[in-house]
């Protein structure tokens, strides 16, 4: 199967411009990887008179993946799959890999080839731990029309279709974890922290009404019974006017009974410090819980 990226999903197109919606996946940086793993691909390609297939991160980097996962691949090479021993190259800094499934096709331009994002999925599988696997599949799947490659539905029609493949454990085990229309990394990490400390996953991109003055306000993340909010706030709030705007978003929210929890980068800066986020989180929910019990609602 060919299937030919969109045109305004191709993180490297020079048209390609911004959306209104506020996100922590940039096209900016996604269009800048695009490009440079793009002219990468080029000079191999050059390199062969055969035709490479690029496969792994290097496809995914493709497609504009700015995100960063831990992983026994190594990402300095160019990553190509084969679906026999003769059709592998042997070029410097490209690493070769076999695939024993029909193979799936996505084209780049007129030059470049690589193999659908699903199977570029599945392939990274048999190199992350689940968790990283969860981040990939988010980042993919992301609220930004403009970035976002696959849907939830999509992975797991592939994932459960095409047999048995090394690492298909570790996508089964992160599809339910994975959340189709997230805004940034940061949330999935503190997502996959909640679970570790017992507590459930929370609601992401919730809607908050606000009855008293007619507006609504959407959330990163939210607990609703408990009436808890965990939102990330990232370099592009420092503007003057985000700024402002995030400060009432705030205000309206703890006057209408919400507690808010905000993560900034420092919380990310340690496990220390992100267990002891986590941890605030949990107390909160442990105390709206107990008023909850006693008074039929959270006393915030």
């Amino acid at each position: 199967m060919i299937r030919m990226t969109r045109p305004g999903n191709l993180p490297y197109d020079a048209n390609m411009q911004t959306t209104s919606r506020s996100t922590f996946f940039t096209l900016d940086e996604a269009q800048r990887i695009a490009s440079e793993q793009h002219l990468a691909c080029a000079e191999a390609a050059r390199r062969t008179k055969r035709t490479l297939i690029f496969s792994h991160i290097t496809l995914l980097r493709l497609c504009g993946m700015s995100v960063n996962v831990p992983s026994t691949l190594d990402s300095r090479l160019l990553h190509v799959t084969a679906n026999s021993p003769q059709q592998l190259s042997h070029l410097r800094g490209v690493q070769n890999h076999l695939w024993p499934h029909p193979m799936t096709h996505t084209q780049f331009g007129d030059n470049i080839a690589g193999v659908s994002v699903e199977q570029a999925v599945c392939q990274m599988a048999a190199f992350c731990d689940r968790d990283s696997m969860v981040i990939i599949m988010d980042w993919l799947t992301c609220n930004n029309p403009d970035l976002k490659q696959t849907t939830h539905d999509n992975l797991a029609d592939f994932i459960y279709s095409i047999g048995p493949f090394r690492g298909v454990r570790v996508c089964k085990e992160a599809l339910p974890l994975s959340v189709e229309g997230t805004d940034s990394p940061q949330e999935t990490y503190i997502r996959l922290k909640f679970p570790e400390v017992g507590l459930p996953i929370p609601e992401v991109n919730p809607t908050i009404i606000d009855t008293v003055e007619s507006n609504q306000f959407s959330v990163d993340m939210a607990y609703l019974k408990q009436q808890v909010i965990i939102e990330y706030d990232g370099e592009y709030h420092h503007t003057r006017d985000r700024w402002t705007y995030d400060l009432y978003k705030r205000n309206r929210l703890q006057s209408l009974g919400w507690k808010v929890f905000t993560a900034t980068k420092e919380v990310f800066s340690s496990d220390t410090t992100l267990h002891n986020f986590v941890m605030m989180v949990a107390d909160a929910l442990a105390q709206a819980d107990k008023a909850i019990h006693q008074f039929g609602r959270p006393n915030w």
